[in-house]
């Protein structure tokens, strides 16, 4: 009986070694690894001063962090730039990612860009250019899909570079508002669309009747349907004047009541501003038209928009051959949209956003299908190729 028992103990033991064992493998803990905790090694051209006018990359590597077990990681370069070597700007990233540790390789355009924005942010102009810098880099490393959650950052390396003025590209993204005034669905929201004023800035105005709230969805987003990255405020339902932006588990931001707001949302510092206009009487239209070459300057009508929200309007077209043509309120030419002399806007997938002006010249416009915006309160005109 005691050698039965011995052996049972025994069996009992490593049943529960292997079970252990088993959920070590199949339920890691994740650990975020501290900042500083893993190395980044300059390349050996550092020590020498970067000519950045006349580079094509710069290629960094460093130690992999130690997230407590093997997962997809990515990693991006960050850099931060001084005269004196004593102030620094903030960090600024560069766009190029990589999941190797090993070979960090960055396009110097994009470095140039960092550090020009570096620069700036401590006063230099741009007529100041070529300019000299220490320059700081470092890892920026984060689990796939969990950018929020897992950074952790290298410890830092130095060099020295010269740079000219060189800004980062800034993409004109398609935001759509989402929200009750358009029904909360992904067929509406597109018919709505922010207006991109520059510097990563968009804004939408319209009256928010019923104090209406909204959200934001990028084109993916929008097409996929997914909530998951729709931009919004921290808390459901927020009536503040402005505040932050999340696009994690991000609420309804809601206007602070029902009257024309021109709703901001700044995406590089993630906040956004409702302002209200002066004038809340607008002049109503009772129709708009696209009008041109295509539809053959017809007197009265032309191609009829839908008015989405107040004083927005929308329309897709499939335009047969090139054309020209405008924007026309009602049904006469009383008041109409343009840009510049004619001809001097034609719209495409980089050039898509424009102010009108009444009277103003009539767009150029290539053959193709594209959605038609107007806001006949601020006179922005979108034109946007179809994808």
């Amino acid at each position: 009986m005691k050698k039965l028992s011995i052996f049972s103990s025994i069996l009992m033991a490593l049943a529960a070694f292997t079970a252990c064992s088993t959920d070590r493998d199949e339920n890691p803990v994740l650990t975020v690894p501290n900042s500083g905790s893993f190395e980044l090694y300059a390349p050996g051209i550092t020590s020498n001063t970067i000519d950045m006018d006349h580079s094509e990359s710069m290629t960094f590597k460093a130690n992999q962090p130690n997230y407590g077990y093997t997962a997809p990681i990515i990693y991006m370069m960050e850099f931060a730039a001084s005269e004196d070597g004593n102030t620094w700007s903030s960090w600024q990233a560069t766009e190029t990612t990589n999941e190797n540790c090993k070979a960090i390789t960055v396009p110097i355009k994009e470095i140039a860009g960092a550090v020009t924005s570096g620069l700036i942010e401590l006063g230099r102009a741009e007529v100041e250019f070529p300019l000299a810098a220490s320059v700081k880099a470092r890892v920026h490393a984060f689990l796939r899909g969990l950018e929020e959650t897992t950074s952790t950052y290298s410890q830092e390396v130095k060099f020295n570079a010269t740079t000219s003025f060189v800004m980062p590209p800034v993409e004109i993204l398609k935001l759509y508002m989402v929200g009750a005034l358009t029904n909360w669905n992904k067929t509406d929201a597109q018919k709505a669309l922010f207006y991109p004023e520059g510097d990563d800035i968009y804004t939408y105005t319209t009256q928010f009747t019923n104090k209406a709230n909204l959200k934001i969805w990028t084109l993916e987003d929008l097409l996929k349907e997914n909530w998951d990255g729709a931009y919004g405020s921290k808390t459901d339902g927020c009536e503040d004047p402005s505040g932050e932006m999340v696009n994690e588990k991000a609420g309804a931001i809601t206007a602070p009541s029902s009257e024309f707001y021109t709703f901001t949302f700044d995406k590089h510092h993630m906040t956004y501003e409702w302002k209200k206009l002066e004038n809340q009487t607008p002049t109503e239209y009772e129709a708009m038209y696209v009008v041109g070459g295509f539809n053959e300057w017809p007197g009265d009508t032309g191609e009829e928009m839908t008015q989405v929200t107040p004083h927005n309007w929308y329309v897709k077209i499939k335009l047969t051959a090139a054309t020209e043509l405008k924007f026309r309120a009602n049904h006469n030419w009383d008041v109409n949209w343009g840009y510049g002399s004619n001809k001097d806007w034609t719209p495409n997938a980089d050039s898509f956003a424009k102010i009108g002006a009444n009277g103003a010249g009539n767009i150029a416009v290539e053959a193709g299908t594209y959605h038609f915006y107007l806001n006949d309160i601020t006179n922005q005109m979108l034109i946007i190729p179809d994808e």
